[in-house]
Parts: C-alpha cells; structure tokens; sequence
C-alpha cells in the first residue's frame, strides 16, 4: 500500500529551488516521488540542487525563471510542459527582500519586493490554471511560502512583511477561487532557520535575544518543513485548502 504522502508520476515546479528552503523542498518532493522542474535566475545553484536528486535517483531540469517577467514566466511554464509533462504542484518560493522602515524604502525597493513576493506567485499561478483550464484538467496543488513575518510586524523589514501577508491573503482567495476546478491552494510560514545567509548571526551571541523569544529556544532547520510541505501538496491534504501553516518553533506566541 502506497503511502499518502507518495507523489509518483507527479510533476513539481519550485522556483527560486537553487539553495535554502527551495533547494530542501526540491529535494524532498523528488524522494517522494515527484519529478522536480527547478526555475529561477541564478542557474548556477540550481545545477547543483539539480545534481543533488540526480546523484539520489530522482529526475528534474532546470529552468530560467523571473518571476517578475511576464512573458519569461508564459514561456518557462511551456517549456516544462512540453518537456516533462503537465505541472501538478506549484511550489512558489522565490523571494526577495529589502531592509528598512516603511518611509526610508524607495518606490524602487517596494516594486523589487512586492513584484517577486506576491505579484510573481500571483501571475505564475494564474497562468498555470489558465493553462490547465484551456485543456479542461482537474485537481493540482499551490504552496505559497510565506513567512511569520506575515503574521506580525517586525521593525525594518517593513515592505517584506507587508508582501508575504499579501501572500497569506492571495492563497485564501486562490483557494476560494479556484476549489471548483479541485485546485488546492495552501500557504507554509516558516520561522527563522539556519540558512548560508544567516547562520554567522545565529552561530553569534548576537542571536541570543531573539532565540530566547522562541519558545522551543531554537531556530528552525530546512528538514522540519519536509512535514507540512508533503501533508499540504500530496492525498494527506485532500481536505486542506485556503490555509497558512505556521512551523516557528512557536516564535508568534506571546505571553500576557
């Protein structure tokens, strides 16, 4: 008996898949049976994710992608069509950000924010289903990677904050939308994790306060995200849409 959690003769599209959280899923989906189609700008690390689930017996290609271009997006989508079949889950990842309090950001920082967070995944998505009603197919997942971050304030990260609660809201309207076609559209919210980025600030005493908000009194790693990444795109979550899941180590709750 195939687990729930199975994803054989699936096609997974995740962009910004080259490192980080992107890289981790790509390899996660691919274990579980998926073939993984890998799109972003830098196709330098996205060979070496790719490289990675080939070395693990998996099968994916890599893509160019931006997000933010429309006919670039119109074009990758048709290029993994043709290659490896129709896309079953969408696993919009890429992401950028940009840091200062909302009056010091320029109108050039909002529009480099909010166009890959939240008009990149909207103008993907919306695409994809076009092309999936055109030949009238049913069923597909959406995962939106949004972030605590839209969840709570935070002081000098301002127009990210603002972008990945847009996103939060734009997977309950996608949800809303799109249940009639069976498209289920769904959100994961990480806390901080260890990342290439950060890891010198979290390795350093400098991370002590905010750790010791966190009332796991830890950060998160890559691999605790496999859970609710495999529950919301495979049968586990048949019933599941329109959600955020929150995986922080409990980093939003307060005491009163």
């Amino acid at each position: 008996m195939k687990s729930i959690f199975n994803l054989d003769g699936k096609v997974a599209l995740v962009t910004g898949g080259g490192s980080g959280l992107g890289a981790s899923m790509a390899l996660t989906l691919s274990k579980s049976g998926a073939k993984v189609a890998l799109a972003a700008r830098r196709k330098d690390k996205l060979r070496e994710t790719e490289g990675l689930i080939k070395d693990s017996g998996g099968v994916a290609e890599i893509y160019d992608l931006d997000v933010s271009n429309e006919n670039n997006v119109k074009s990758c989508l048709n290029s993994i069509i043709t290659s490896m079949g129709e896309i079953d889950i969408l696993v919009n990842n890429a992401g950028t950000t940009t840091v200062g309090s909302i009056d010091g950001t320029t109108s050039d920082e909002w529009d480099l924010v909010i166009n890959t967070n939240l008009r990149g995944p909207w103008f993907l998505a919306k695409e994809w289903v076009a092309s999936r009603r055109k030949k009238n197919i049913k069923g597909g997942n959406v995962l939106n990677i949004s972030s605590i971050c839209g969840e709570a304030a935070q002081k000098g990260n301002g127009v990210y904050c603002v972008s990945k609660a847009g996103l939060s809201h734009l997977t309950r309207q996608m949800a809303l939308e799109w249940a009639k076609y069976s498209i289920r559209v769904n959100a994961l919210a990480p806390g901080y994790m260890r990342s290439d980025i950060n890891k010198d600030f979290i390795d350093s005493d400098l991370s002590n306060d905010m750790i010791n908000r966190i009332p796991m009194r830890r950060v998160g790693d890559f691999s605790e995200m496999d859970g609710p990444l495999l529950l919301l795109v495979s049968d586990a979550g048949s019933y599941i849409t329109g959600e955020t899941i929150i995986a922080d180590g409990g980093h939003l709750l307060r005491e009163i």
